[in-house]
C-alpha cells in the first residue's frame, strides 16, 4: 500500500502510532455497509460550508449527522460543500478520500464523541481503497484542537426489517410528530387523492384482461395524444436501433417495444403526471425522470442476464424501475418542509442509505409511502412489493425477484456515480438468488450508461 505524500507527512510529523489493516479487516471495511460492527470504528470526514467558511466534521460511519443537532451545538447552519469544492480538496492534497486526520487539509475540525468510545479506530488511507489502524488514544492526541460535541444520531431499524402493516401507523405517527394540522390534512389527501387517472384505470383493466390484444392497447394509448407521442418516441430512440419510420402506436408495439412493455410503459407515464416533480433535490443526483428511466431500462438488461425459467415479466421489470422512486414525488408535494432537511441531510450523509436518513428524520421512508400510495391505486401487487422491499437483500417472499432486481439496479447505478441509491455493494446472496454474477450486473450497467444519451429524448418528454 502506498500512502499519500500528505498523509504519510502528518502520521510521521505527529508520530501516529498505526499499522496497515489486515486482508480481513480491508474486506470488511470496503463492504461499505454502516449496520456492520466494524463500522462504528471507522471514522469518515464530511466537509460543511456556511457564510463563515468551512468545517471538516468526523462522526462514526454508522451514525448520521445531523445538522439540526450541530446547529444547536454550535450556532451556525450548515451545508455540504459542492462536489467541485471537494475535487479541488483532493488535487490539491493528491488523495483519493479524506482520511479522518485534520492535519491533512488544517481546515478547521469538530469531531462526534461517540468515535471515543471505541478503543481503536480506521480511517482511511487517503488512497480510496485502503485504510490504516490506530489506538483512540494516539487519534485523541491529534485532536485537541477540534471542537468536540455529540453531532450525530444512530440509525433507525430499516423499514423492511418491519412488517409492512406497520407503514400506515408509521405515517400517523410521522403526521403527529412534526406536522401542524394543515400538512396532516394534505398527507391524507395524498393518500387517497390524487384518484388513478382514467387513463392508468382502462391500463389496469387490459393488464387482468386474457383476451386484450395489441389493437386494444393502442386503442387506449392513442385516446391520450401526450401518451401516444412519448410511446412512439420510445420506439423511435437510437437505443433500440429499429430501422425504417416507426408512424403509430401500434407500430410501436408490434415492430419494437412488444405488448408488455408498451402496457407498463404507459401506466408509469399516467402514474407519473398524478405529482409534479420537485423542483429541489440533492445536489449531484439525477433528475427524475432521468433516474426512472435508466432504472427501468438496466432492470430489463438485468432480467435477460438471469436464467430463462427465473425471468420476470420484462414488462413489469420495467415498471418497477420506473416507479420505483415514486415515493420521492410524494414526499417533495406532502412535505416540503422536511423535503428540504432530507436533502441537505443526504447531502453531507452520503454513507448513509438515504431512506434510514429519512427514517431518523420523519419517521418512514419514500418507500413506505410509495407502496401504500400504489396499494390504493390497486396496483399490480408485484409492483407494491418489490417498491417496499427494493432495499431488502433478505427478502424472499412473493415476488422477490422484482425486488431483488431493483435492490441490484439501485446499488449498480449508484457504484457507477448514477442516481441516488445507496452506495454499497449489493449482497452476494441476492445474485446468488438471481442466478447472475456480479460482473456481469457491472458490464450492462456501464453499457447502459455509455449509451445514455441515445435515451435523452423520452427523458425530456417525460419532463415535460
Amino acid at each position: 500500500m502506498t500512502i499519500p505524500a500528505t498523509v504519510l507527512k502528518v502520521l510521521d510529523d505527529w508520530q501516529v502510532d498505526y499499522q496497515l489493516t489486515d486482508d480481513e479487516d480491508t474486506f470488511q471495511l470496503m463492504q461499505g455497509n454502516p449496520m456492520t460492527e466494524y463500522s462504528s470504528k471507522l471514522a469518515r470526514v464530511i466537509f460543511l460550508k456556511d457564510s463563515i467558511g468551512k468545517v471538516q466534521v468526523v462522526i462514526p460511519s454508522n451514525r448520521i449527522l445531523d445538522l439540526n443537532r450541530l446547529s444547536q451545538q454550535c450556532g451556525r447552519q450548515f451545508s455540504a460543500l459542492g462536489a467541485d469544492a471537494l475535487n479541488r480538496l483532493r488535487n490539491k492534497f493528491g488523495i483519493e478520500d479524506f482520511p479522518a486526520l485534520p492535519q491533512v487539509t488544517k481546515i478547521d475540525s469538530m469531531v462526534d464523541e461517540h468515535l471515543l468510545e471505541e478503543t481503536q479506530l480506521f480511517i482511511t488511507s487517503g488512497d480510496n481503497l485502503e485504510w490504516i489502524k490506530l489506538p483512540v488514544e494516539c487519534f485523541k492526541s491529534l485532536i485537541t484542537s477540534s471542537i468536540m460535541g455529540y453531532f450525530s444520531a444512530p440509525l433507525p431499524l430499516p423499514s423492511y426489517e418491519q412488517n409492512t402493516h406497520q407503514d400506515l401507523e408509521d405515517v400517523h405517527a410521522a403526521i403527529k410528530q412534526f406536522t401542524p394540522l394543515r400538512i396532516q390534512q394534505r398527507l391524507e389527501e395524498t393518500l387517497d387523492l390524487p384518484p388513478l387517472p382514467e387513463t392508468a384505470r382502462r391500463i389496469i383493466d387490459l393488464r387482468v384482461d386474457p383476451n386484450a390484444d395489441t389493437t386494444a392497447l393502442s386503442e387506449v394509448v392513442e385516446m391520450d395524444p401526450g401518451m401516444a407521442a412519448q410511446v412512439v418516441s420510445w420506439a423511435r430512440s437510437p437505443y433500440y436501433g429499429v430501422k425504417g419510420e416507426i408512424k403509430s402506436v401500434e407500430d410501436a408495439v408490434i415492430r419494437v417495444l412488444g405488448f408488455d412493455l408498451v402496457i407498463n410503459l404507459a401506466l408509469g407515464l399516467a402514474l407519473g403526471r398524478t405529482l409534479n416533480v420537485p423542483k429541489e433535490g440533492p445536489n449531484g443526483y439525477a433528475p427524475f425522470w432521468q433516474q426512472a428511466v435508466m432504472t427501468a431500462t438496466l432492470m430489463g438488461e438485468l432480467a435477460r442476464l438471469m436464467p430463462v425459467k427465473q425471468r420476470p415479466n420484462t414488462g413489469t421489470a420495467y415498471l418497477c424501475g420506473l416507479l420505483h422512486n415514486f415515493g420521492y414525488l410524494i414526499l417533495g408535494h406532502v412535505f416540503p418542509p422536511q423535503f428540504s432537511l432530507i436533502n441537505r441531510h443526504v447531502e453531507v450523509n452520503p454513507h448513509i442509505n438515504r431512506s434510514l436518513i429519512e427514517k431518523h428524520l420523519i419517521g418512514l421512508s419514500r418507500e413506505q409511502v410509495s407502496s401504500l400510495l400504489m396499494q390504493q391505486w390497486r396496483m399490480p401487487e408485484e409492483v407494491v412489493i418489490s417498491l417496499r422491499n427494493q432495499h431488502n437483500p433478505k427478502y424472499e417472499g412473493d415476488f422477490s425477484t422484482c425486488a431483488n432486481l431493483l435492490y441490484v439496479a439501485v446499488r449498480s447505478l449508484r457504484n457507477q456515480g448514477f442516481g441516488d441509491g445507496p452506495w454499497e455493494e449489493p449482497s452476494h446472496e441476492v445474485f446468488e438468488r438471481l442466478g447472475i454474477s456480479a460482473e456481469s450486473a457491472t458490464n450492462v450497467t456501464e453499457s447502459l450508461l455509455e449509451k445514455a444519451d441515445d435515451l435523452t429524448e423520452l427523458i425530456q418528454m417525460l419532463n415535460k
